[in-house]
């Protein structure tokens, strides 16, 4: 590879971290002000809506790890979120 490809190539992909890292930070902010939001106006979010009948029913019998997998499977979370959720949603139902 010649050197001029190999900066352009760098530069590419230079850009293209600086603007998932700036994408990432709007998603913060609108989900900063989303809860805000729903907090101001007394609502509250109930992950539950948002999990399949499949996910719950691994929650019930208590197959946490099969949970979260269909879960990050479903939504494309990161075991970390998926994990706090799937917890979340077995203690309420404890």
């Amino acid at each position: 590879m010649d050197e001029p490809l190999l900066i352009i190539v760098i530069l590419g992909l230079v850009f293209c971290i600086f603007h998932i890292q700036k994408t990432d930070s709007k998603l913060k902010i609108i989900e900063n002000k989303i809860d805000t939001l729903l907090e101001n106006n007394g609502i509250v979010f109930d992950e539950n809506i948002h999990v399949s009948k499949d996910v719950l029913t691994a929650i019930t019998l208590g197959k946490k790890l099969t949970a979260i997998r269909l879960y990050r499977e479903e939504t494309g979370a990161s075991l970390k979120d998926a994990h706090e959720v799937i917890s979340r949603i077995a203690t309420k139902n404890e």
